[in-house]
């Protein structure tokens, strides 16, 4: 059988077929059936067609948790692009031992979210943390600050630590789509009298848009999903201040076991991320 032969282009790719197939699409048909049993471990399993997803959108917290969850999404995806931006254009202007800068930089990146939650709780600790500490020192603030009893600064808190965590990828998607520029028209641009902030207005970032609406992308459908850094952080308080959607689903699974209501909740995730990507890919095909 020759390689151009389609036949033997279709076996090869038999295995992996089979992997999205049993990885991916027997779950995802799982969830579907799932979503309209009575799956409550109290009741006998039948089907209930959509009283889950009545019951799940008459549940107030499922309200509370997609509002914190948007809050969240949109201020990690914001912080993540400022941070991971200006990372990569730092740089991108080094030259010596930029391998070992670069290389640096991934270190939060490959930080398990679960380790990262808990170095930040010992940060923003009011008792031992750095951050107050370091606050009190400087003469900013009098008295220890603490995100764990304040609801604003919670969700601010969980932003920062979760932003922490993402803008090294960001800035490698980016710092990436930068150095693919010819500098050929960097040149261009500054014989034209363009300065600094010229040459990345009219330069770099419309040649950069592609990568970055990617990269815009996967942090928000990830980060609306996301609640393993914010377990050990603020386990969704105070009150319920950081309750985030990703929680509720949690909820739905290990306290109240009632898999036909997380199926739904999931769902709904499902439908928001394919929103999101859908939106995104629009804007970066434009």
């Amino acid at each position: 059988m020759k390689v151009s032969d389609k036949t033997y282009g279709f076996l090869l790719n038999v295995p992996g077929l089979l992997i999205v197939v049993f990885w991916v699409v027997f779950p995802a048909g799982l969830l579907v059936l799932t979503s309209f049993l009575r799956y409550d471990n109290l009741s006998p399993i039948v089907f209930s067609g959509l009283k889950n997803y009545r019951r799940l959108f008459a549940d107030r917290l499922l309200w509370i948790s997609l509002k914190n969850a948007a809050i969240f999404s949109a201020g990690t995806t914001g912080l993540t692009y400022i941070g991971g931006l200006l990372l990569a254009l730092a740089l991108a202007g080094i030259k010596t031992g930029s391998a070992t800068f670069r290389s640096l930089m991934i270190i939060p990146w490959a930080v398990p979210p679960i380790v990262s939650g808990i170095i930040w709780k010992w940060i923003f600790s009011p008792d031992f943390g750095v951050l107050s500490d370091l606050l009190m020192k400087m003469r900013l603030i009098s008295s220890p600050v603490s995100i764990y009893s304040n609801t604003n600064l919670a969700m601010v808190g969980i932003i920062v630590a979760d932003s922490w965590t993402r803008i090294p990828f960001m800035g490698i998607i980016l710092l990436a789509a930068l150095l693919s520029i010819e500098r050929e028209l960097y040149d261009a641009a500054k014989i034209d009298g363009a300065g600094a902030l010229g040459r990345f207005g009219y330069v770099s970032l419309p040649l950069i848009r592609g990568p970055m609406f990617v990269g815009l992308m996967i942090t928000i459908m990830f980060s609306f999903r996301t609640i393993d850094i914010i377990i050990p952080l603020t386990a969704g308080g105070p009150g319920r201040s950081t309750y985030v959607f990703g929680y509720f689903i949690y909820d739905q699974l290990i306290k109240t076991l009632n898999f036909g209501v997380m199926a739904a909740a999931g769902m709904v995730l499902f439908g928001i991320t394919t929103v999101i990507s859908m939106v995104m890919l629009s804007l970066a095909r434009r």
